[in-house]
């Protein structure tokens, strides 16, 4: 009696789903890419993943899903960077620039990962409309009374996102003279408010 040398075929690799749907989340963000991520298809982040196309649906649901979960995926390790510095409170000229920096390194060191944020940050999905707000939020909270300090947190951030786009877009200026730049800009409006009183309690 013979016995075949053949083994069966292995089952695929069984992950933790919160595994699973991290890997996927990067997977589509590599496919996202220098693309609209409107025109991605759910085959393309599927094979990425190494999933079948139902899989990528029964995670996200659909494509304003799939592209709010890469957001906050690339929103949540930006925040990492840099709210031991936002969270404090307003930040002095010292703060301000290592703020900067942290966030022109990040731009720069996860280039792929920014162009998506930027892409996605303007739709307006429900999760990343609320995930927006909650950071305001969260850091208005460290600088003083609403609404005030959310509105100069708003400000600032928008800018610092603002001007680090455009430094990546055209890498025409120096990372060291683009952090003094906007730390320069920023600081000129920051300076003021701790004694002009509208981040103080009334």
């Amino acid at each position: 009696m013979s016995t075949s040398s053949a083994r069966p075929p292995k089952s695929p690799l069984r992950l933790d789903p919160a595994v699973r749907r991290a890997l996927l989340v990067e997977a589509a963000a590599e496919v996202f890419h220098g693309r609209d991520p409107s025109e991605v298809r759910f085959d393309e982040v599927a094979e990425a993943g190494g999933v079948s196309r139902s899989l990528v649906y029964a995670y996200f649901g659909d494509r304003g899903g799939l592209i709010a979960s890469v957001y906050l995926h690339s929103l949540a390790r930006l925040d990492a960077e840099l709210a031991w510095a936002l969270d404090q409170g307003p930040p002095d000229r010292a703060r301000l620039h290592g703020i900067v920096a942290r966030c022109l390194r990040f731009a720069r060191d996860h280039e792929a990962e920014w162009n998506v944020m930027a892409a996605t940050g303007s739709l307006q999905h429900p999760a990343i409309r609320a995930a927006r707000r909650e950071r305001i939020e969260r850091i208005a909270g460290a600088w003083g009374p609403e609404p005030a300090a959310r509105l100069v947190a708003h400000a600032v951030v928008s800018l610092l996102e603002a001007g680090a786009q455009d430094w990546l877009d055209h890498h025409d200026v120096p990372i060291e003279d683009t952090t003094d730049a906007l730390c320069t800009v920023l600081w000129g409006g920051l300076a003021d408010l701790p004694g002009s009183g509208l981040l103080e309690a009334g």
